[in-house]
């Protein structure tokens, strides 16, 4: 009896230090002879990046899945791995650093701009200065140099924009304070002013016209009443048409009030119809709920070319507070929601925005706006739309109307 007393407690204190070892070990500390080698390279904001990308070699067995890492925030961050070295697990902190080294950029910013004496300010200085950043959402921007407001003169400044990271962009601006000119002298020229340069829909159709495109127009309500069937009969053989307008980051998307009407007659005559939103969104859900009425407005009817987001609010992109990955990111959700549903979609901009601000073009449908005999030109993409001109006369609109191509080869995406 007392040998298997003895027996027990020699089988209690091996299990005691059994457990000890393989429970209440430091499973944080590398054991002796495991390497895991990690990169040290800083990580671009954004730039996808995964686990095992991370880990340049090792003579462990790696047990944690190659997830993705968080780059879409700057800063330092810490990811746990498993790995077993032997017959044991363990675990490792792998740390490492996202950084932002893009600068930000000017939209808009005149190289120079007039100010009257005793009229101007600071803020004058900053009136239609608009400016945006990658990853900062409120880059700061800073003026050198010197104005006197009070006195007729020249003056040099430089505007100075700087993102959280510390990356800086200048931009060079001649002020010019100037006597104000009175009315009475200013109406003192000739009655007669330059007439505009319009595009009749036949001078279109001559030049633009081929067996790969069709030629179209864009409307909405500032083209007032159209007559349809003479604006079929002038050659026009689209229409785009805004469906919607969201005109401020705090108000919901309504609807043209002359789209339903359109939409009827233009199909009547038997034009290829697409429609576009007008949109200020500044957030994923706005965006998302810009396509929901899209989906619910139309019902189930089926279009002619793609669902367009018309985003523009560049003048004023500083008060939306938003950066320009998070401007694709809108887009991106509209475009899902919309190809849940059933539809193909399309981004409009003009070339320069396109080229500039649009951090990625991915393999969007482009429709393009330059108004120039010039062909458009986009960064990575093509386009199946360009819309060539704003001035357009079309028989059955009273008002300029915008002029487009569609390019009949070149694929939806």
């Amino acid at each position: 009896m007392k040998k298997k007393i003895i027996l027990i407690v020699i089988i209690i204190v091996i299990a005691i230090i059994l457990a000890r070892f393989f429970i209440f070990y430091d499973k944080y500390k590398m054991p002796k002879g495991a390497e895991i080698t990690i990169s040290n390279e800083d990580i671009d904001v954004y730039d996808e990046t995964n686990l095992y990308d991370l880990i340049k070699s090792n003579n462990v067995e790696i047990l944690s899945e190659d997830i993705p890492l968080d780059y879409m925030n700057i800063g330092e961050h810490t990811v746990t791995i498993e790995y077993k070295y032997k017959v044991k697990k363990y675990a490792y902190d792998i740390k490492y650093n996202v950084v932002d080294n893009v600068k930000p950029i000017f939209i808009n910013v005149p190289s120079t701009k007039t100010l009257y004496v005793n009229e101007g300010d600071e803020e004058a200085l900053t009136k239609k200065v608009s400016y945006a950043d990658n990853y900062d959402t409120k880059p700061d921007l800073k003026i050198e140099g010197n104005v006197n407001f009070n006195e007729i003169g020249t003056y040099k400044i430089k505007y100075i924009i700087t993102d959280q990271s510390g990356n800086k962009t200048t931009k060079d601006t001649v002020i010019q304070v100037k006597e104000k000119v009175k009315k009475e002298d200013s109406e003192n020229k000739d009655d007669e002013e330059e007439e505009e340069d319009f595009i009749n829909i036949e001078e279109q159709i001559a030049n633009y016209k081929t067996e790969d495109t069709m030629i179209g127009i864009d409307i909405s309500k500032w083209q007032g009443e159209v007559d349809f069937e003479k604006v079929k009969n002038s050659g026009v053989e689209f229409v785009i048409l805004r469906m919607g307008v969201m005109k401020n980051k705090d108000t919901p998307i309504t609807i043209d009030n002359t789209f339903k009407n359109n939409y009827q007659k233009a199909k009547e005559v038997g034009l290829k119809v697409g429609i576009y939103v007008y949109s200020e969104s500044n957030t994923i859900q706005s965006a998302v709920e810009n396509a929901e009425f899209v989906i619910e407005t139309l019902n189930g009817d089926k279009l002619d070319f793609p669902v367009c987001f018309d985003w523009e609010c560049w003048a004023n992109f500083n008060e939306l507070e938003i950066n320009l990955y998070q401007l694709n990111e809108m887009y991106d959700a509209f475009s899902k929601r919309l190809k849940d549903a059933g539809y193909d979609t399309m981004l409009y901009a003009s070339e320069n925005y396109l080229n500039n601000t649009w951090l990625s073009l991915k393999d969007y449908t482009i429709w393009v706006a330059k108004y120039s005999t010039k062909t458009p030109s986009v960064n990575d993409s093509d386009y199946i739309l360009w819309q060539n001109s704003d001035k357009g006369r079309v028989d059955g609109i009273n008002e300029p109307v915008d002029l487009d191509i569609y390019y009949k080869n070149k694929v939806n995406k």
